[in-house]
């Protein structure tokens, strides 16, 4: 099995698409066109699954998560969220989202030979190397030359 360890903003929600189509039922940000191109063809590419590591799933279910991947036509919607963790806060947020991950990762993937990558702007690679791709620029996000390249490595 292969998983993909989603952040949104900075990501696929990149702030070049910030103050565009909040005008849904979810009152949230449409995705970046081109960041979901890339993220599409990535899915297609190696069959992953999405995991929700982003904020938005405190705010959304997991069915309006599958939802608003759908609206902004992302192939595959979240088969699930990181757990939300108490070391996730304040000035750990890297180490905190790279707890929820490791969190899951124990929880959900103990007997499976699985690929994985941790996708985010959120620096965690001191955390969750080798298995981490930073989108360094909040304006590119995965649209980012060698990011598509760097996460089809990680999963194949």
């Amino acid at each position: 099995m292969r998983y993909i360890f989603l952040d949104i903003d900075g990501v696929i929600c990149t702030t070049s698409v910030y103050g565009k189509g909040m005008n849904n039922k979810w009152g949230v940000y449409m995705f970046d066109v081109k960041c979901v191109a890339i993220l599409n063809f990535i899915l297609q590419e190696t069959g992953a699954e999405i995991i929700l590591t982003s904020d938005w799933r405190t705010q959304h279910t997991l069915q309006e998560m599958r939802e608003i991947f759908a609206y902004n036509s992302v192939l595959k919607g979240p088969i699930g969220f990181t757990p939300s963790m108490k070391s996730y806060g304040g000035l750990n947020l890297q180490g905190g989202r790279a707890d929820e991950i490791k969190s899951w990762l124990v929880t959900h993937a103990w007997k499976n030979d699985i690929k994985w990558v941790a996708v985010d702007d959120l620096k965690m690679g001191e955390f969750l190397e080798p298995n981490f791709v930073l989108c360094p620029n909040e304006h590119e996000g995965i649209k980012r030359k060698g990011i598509k390249e760097a996460i089809i490595e990680k999963l194949l």
